[in-house]
């Protein structure tokens, strides 16, 4: 199964980072149609007109027992019968009970004396019409009923092939994006309270930190099963135009709705406001609107290194040499995340494909992330730091600026980068 996403995706190289590796996430095509429909009914007030409340309606009352004249809970295999005559006869009729009656066969049944003589209280039971057959479809019913849902299970486990995916993909999630529990967090006063166009001192810090999450997702691109088996030039194609993408998601998943902050992987802290005055702009908004469409999905390492491996490996991506093998290395990414989520939710199906259309919401910030990058350029006073600058900016736009002494180096297909 490949999920096609057409939006443009972002013409820069990383230069810096030698041989970067990433996954091809196959495009994905916006999953539409989802949600419950409402229905609403609208009544003038002259339409209103009281009613007094209707009766309740009798209780049902059943003949007695056909077998022991005790009191009937229904019918059940054809008669009105009690509870214990109906269990009795169907216990009978599935084990092939065969009984002896110690008299003449011709024992009275009742309420009292039902349980004296089983021989005769089966018999009085298909005198009175019991079926058989009725007790022999029941039980093949249920035996349906338990193989299906045995199908149903089985069909949500993963094969031998695709559990090591998930375990190799989660694994290299995890060792490069600790969890917010494993963070120390630590806050500062810094513009906190009021919003400024550019704060340097949360810049330089939150440059630094977004510096070294970049390193972090290509060891993880690098780590992912089949990512260096393609082309170096599509491994860089596939890192420079998914890198921000999964920068987003793994800073979105940090999100604390109690305190509305977003936690960075050295345990820094910042609100809303913060975020804004350290770069992100008129972006803020929109980030903290992502990460909190994220909390619904509840979603854990492994569901987030899925994702995330899908974002990198995508065949969509424009200029890739072999856009055909990247689709190959997405299918089974695809099949594990779907068959992970369904795992952990069996009463939720429509989990997975609300995350294949967080993919398509990241793109869109992606796009934003770049304009931001523009405008960001004039603010700071010195040159963008490299890695943030090719994972964000148009590589073009950048070398035609004639205000930066820059000069912005590529990687040519053909050169060995060290990995």
């Amino acid at each position: 199964m490949l999920i096609k996403f057409r939006k443009p995706c972002f013409q820069i190289t990383l230069a810096t980072i030698n041989a970067a590796s990433g996954y091809v996430v196959s495009s994905l095509r916006r999953v539409s149609a989802w949600g419950a429909a409402v229905e609403t009914q609208s009544t003038s007030s002259e339409e209103m007109v009281p009613s007094s409340p209707s009766p309740p309606p009798p209780p049902r009352i059943y003949k007695p027992c056909f077998v022991c004249q005790d009191k009937s809970s229904g019918y059940h295999y054809g008669v009105s019968s009690c509870e214990g005559c109906k269990g009795f006869f169907r216990r009978s009729i599935q084990k092939n009970m065969v009984y002896t009656c110690h008299r003449d066969k011709n024992c009275q049944i009742n309420k009292v004396t039902r349980n004296r003589c089983q021989y005769c209280r089966l018999q009085k039971c298909f005198e009175v019409g019991m079926s058989k057959e009725a007790v022999r479809n029941d039980r093949n019913k249920k035996k349906k009923d338990v193989k299906e849902e045995v199908v149903l299970l089985e069909s949500y486990e993963l094969s031998g092939e695709l559990e090591e995916l998930v375990n190799k993909v989660s694994k290299a999630h995890k060792d490069t994006f600790p969890s917010l529990v494993q963070l120390g967090k630590y806050t500062t006063n810094s513009s906190a309270d009021h919003r400024v166009q550019l704060d340097l001192g949360l810049w330089d810090k939150f440059s630094e930190l977004s510096t070294k999450c970049i390193i972090k997702i290509v060891e993880f691109a690098k780590r992912l099963p089949g990512f260096t088996t393609l082309t170096i030039a599509d491994q860089i194609t596939l890192l420079k135009s998914a890198c921000l993408d999964i920068l987003m998601l793994r800073i979105c998943t940090r999100y604390t709705p109690e305190q509305d902050t977003m936690t960075f992987s050295d345990g820094l802290t910042l609100n809303r406001t913060q975020m804004h005055n350290a770069g992100f702009g008129p972006l803020t908004e929109l980030v903290f609107a992502f990460a909190g469409q994220l909390l619904p999905l509840e979603m854990d390492d492994t569901e987030t290194g899925l994702l995330s491996a899908i974002c990198l490996i995508c065949g969509d991506r424009m200029d890739l040499e072999e856009p055909q093998k990247v689709d190959k290395l997405q299918e089974p990414l695809l099949e594990a995340l779907k068959i992970y989520a369904r795992r952990r939710r069996p009463n939720k199906p429509h989990m997975f494909p609300r995350m294949l259309m967080k993919v398509t919401d990241l793109r869109g910030i992606s796009t934003k992330g770049a304009e931001r990058a523009i405008t960001l350029k004039m603010e700071i006073p010195g040159p963008m730091p490299p890695l943030i600058r090719e994972m964000l900016e148009n590589p073009e736009a950048f070398e035609d600026s004639s205000d930066s002494g820059d000069t912005h180096q590529v990687i040519s297909p053909h050169e060995q980068p060290i990995l």
